[in-house]
C-alpha cells in the first residue's frame, strides 16, 4: 500500500473512531441529563435538576478525556490522568453544587435535606467513575501504601476504623467514604504526575474546582428567599467562603505570575469580591499573609508591596461601601475578639474530652456533634475550629501522626526545592505551593483546613503533599541534567 493510502487510512480510522466515540458520549450525556431532569421533576424538584445537570456534565467531561488524549480508551496514561483530574475537580466542586445547611440536632437524628443526599450520591457517582477508569489501569492501586503519599491512605484507614466510636456512625461512615474516594483518586492522579506539564494541568484543575465553589458561593445568596446579607451583616450562607476565595486568589496569582495570561488576573481580582463580602476574618487574614508569603518566596518585594496596596484598597472599599463595615464595627463592640468569637471557650471545653480518649479519639467527624456532646461548646459549632485539635478530638494521637507527617513532608520537600529549584518554573510553582501551605496553616488556627471532612481545604492539603513530591523530583532531575 502506498504512503498516501496509509496516511488516508490512518486519518479515516481516527476520524471514524472519534465520530462514533463522540456520538456515544453525547448519547450517554443526553440520556443521563433527561433521566435526572425527570428525577428532579418528580422527586426532589430543583435539587434533582441541578444534580442531573452536574452529573451529565461530569460524565461528558469524563468521557471526553480519552478523546483529548488522542486515544480511544482510558488505558493511555495521558487519558487516564485527564479522567482522574475530572473526577478530582468534581469531588471538589460537589460541596458548592449541592450546598446545604442542617442543624446539629437534625444531623444527630439522621434527618437531611435532599441536597445532602444528592451530594452523597455525587460521591458514589465519582466512585463508580473511578472504578471504571481504574479497570483500564489498575497498577496504581499497588502503591496505596507505598511512598510518602501512603500517609494519606493510613489516615483514611484510621478514619474508617474510628467510625463506630462516633455519636452518629452512618454520618461518619458517609464522610469516611468520601475521604477514601478522595485518597484513591489522589493516587490515580499521581500515576500521571511525571513532569511539569502534569503540574500545570493539576494546578488548572484545582483552579477550576475552586472557582466553581467560589462562584456558586457568590450566586446562591441571590437565588434564595432570605436576605443577601444576614442579620449580622455577613454575606451569603457558605461557611468559610472568605478563606476559599483566598485559595482561588493564590491559584490564580500563581498561574498569572508564570503564564502572564490576563484571564488569571481577572480571576484573582474576582476572588477578592466574595472574600470581602463574606467577612471571614480568619480567611481574609490567611489570604493576605499567604499572598505576601508567595512574593517573599519568589524574592519580589516590589510585587509584594503592590499586592499589599491592592489588598488594602479593596479592604477599605469593602468597609466603606458594603455591610462588611458595620459587621466589623459590631464585632469590635461585642467583645468577641478576645475569645475569637467563642473559639477559645470551645477549645477549653473540648480539651478535657480529648484527654478522655487521647489515643483513638471520639470517631471520625464526631466533632460535628460537639455542640450537643460537649458542655460549654457554643451552638452549632460544627467542628473544633482548629485543625490540630480537630484531629485530636476525632482520631486522637493515632490520627494526628499521619497528619503531622504529611505537614513535615510538605515543608521539607518545598524547602529543599526553594533552595535548589533547578528552573524558574519550578521555583514559581514551589513558591505557590508554599504560599498555599501558609494559607492552610494560618486559616487552620480557627478552622479545620486539614484532617477533617475531605472538603476543598483538605483536598488542597493533599494536593500539596503530591505537588511537593513531584516538584522535588523535577528539581533533582533538572539539576542532574544540567550537571551532566
Amino acid at each position: 500500500m502506498s504512503t498516501a493510502a496509509l496516511v488516508f487510512s490512518s486519518r479515516f480510522s481516527a476520524f471514524a473512531r472519534g465520530f462514533w466515540y463522540l456520538a456515544a458520549v453525547f448519547g450517554v450525556a443526553i440520556i443521563t441529563l433527561m433521566g435526572f431532569m425527570l428525577l428532579g421533576a418528580t422527586l426532589v424538584s430543583w435539587s434533582g435538576f441541578i444534580f442531573g445537570i452536574a452529573c451529565a456534565l461530569f460524565m461528558l467531561l469524563l468521557c471526553m478525556a480519552p478523546a483529548l488524549g488522542g486515544v480511544a480508551t482510558f488505558s493511555n496514561k495521558n487519558a487516564f490522568f485527564l479522567a482522574n483530574l475530572v473526577i478530582w475537580a468534581f469531588l471538589m466542586s460537589s460541596e458548592g453544587i449541592f450546598f446545604h445547611f442542617v442543624t446539629t440536632q437534625s444531623t444527630e437524628a439522621g434527618h437531611f435535606d435532599p441536597s445532602s443526599v444528592l451530594e452523597a450520591l455525587s460521591w458514589i457517582v465519582c466512585f463508580l467513575a473511578l472504578a471504571l477508569v481504574t479497570a483500564f489501569r489498575p497498577g496504581y492501586l499497588r502503591k496505596l501504601f507505598r511512598g510518602r503519599l501512603k500517609w494519606a491512605s493510613i489516615f483514611g484507614v484510621i478514619a474508617v476504623l474510628s467510625c463506630p466510636l462516633s455519636p452518629n456512625m452512618p454520618y461518619s461512615l458517609a464522610l469516611a467514604f468520601k475521604l477514601c474516594v478522595v485518597v484513591v483518586t489522589l493516587f490515580a492522579v499521581q500515576d500521571g504526575m511525571d513532569d511539569m506539564s502534569a503540574v500545570k494541568r493539576l494546578s488548572s484543575a484545582m483552579l477550576a474546582g475552586t472557582l466553581t465553589i467560589v462562584t456558586l458561593g457568590l450566586i446562591v445568596p441571590f437565588t434564595g428567599n432570605g436576605p443577601v446579607f444576614g442579620s449580622t451583616g455577613r454575606f451569603g450562607v457558605m461557611i468559610g467562603l472568605s478563606g476559599t476565595a483566598g485559595l482561588l486568589l493564590l491559584w490564580s496569582v500563581l498561574l498569572f505570575v508564570w503564564t502572564k495570561k490576563p484571564r488569571f488576573f481577572v480571576i484573582a481580582v474576582f476572588s477578592l469580591v466574595p472574600m470581602m463580602l463574606a467577612a471571614g476574618k480568619g480567611g481574609i487574614a490567611a489570604s493576605f499573609i499567604s499572598l505576601l508569603a508567595f512574593f517573599a518566596f519568589l524574592k519580589k518585594p516590589a510585587q509584594a508591596l503592590v499586592a499589599t496596596l491592592c489588598f488594602a484598597t479593596v479592604f477599605t472599599l469593602a468597609i466603606a461601601f458594603t455591610p462588611f463595615g458595620s459587621f466589623m464595627e459590631r464585632y469590635a463592640e461585642s467583645g468577641n475578639a478576645s475569645t475569637l468569637t467563642g473559639r477559645t471557650a470551645l477549645w477549653t471545653a473540648v480539651w478535657p474530652e480529648i484527654m478522655k480518649r487521647p489515643i483513638i479519639g471520639h470517631g471520625y467527624r464526631a466533632s460535628r456533634f460537639a455542640s450537643a456532646e460537649v458542655e460549654g461548646a457554643f451552638a452549632e459549632a460544627g467542628h473544633i475550629h482548629n485543625s490540630y485539635l480537630e484531629v485530636l478530638y476525632n482520631n486522637g494521637i493515632v490520627g494526628l501522626i499521619p497528619v503531622l507527617t504529611m505537614n513535615i513532608i510538605i515543608v521539607v520537600n518545598l524547602a529543599r526545592v526553594a533552595r535548589r529549584p533547578g528552573s524558574q518554573e519550578i521555583r514559581c510553582y514551589a513558591a505557590g505551593a508554599l504560599a498555599l501551605f501558609v494559607h492552610l496553616q494560618t486559616w487552620g488556627l480557627t478552622a479545620p483546613t486539614f484532617g477533617s471532612t475531605a472538603d476543598i481545604r483538605f483536598m488542597t492539603f493533599l494536593v500539596l503533599v503530591l505537588l511537593s513530591e513531584v516538584l522535588k523530583s523535577e528539581a533533582a532531575r533538572t539539576l542532574s541534567n544540567g550537571n551532566a
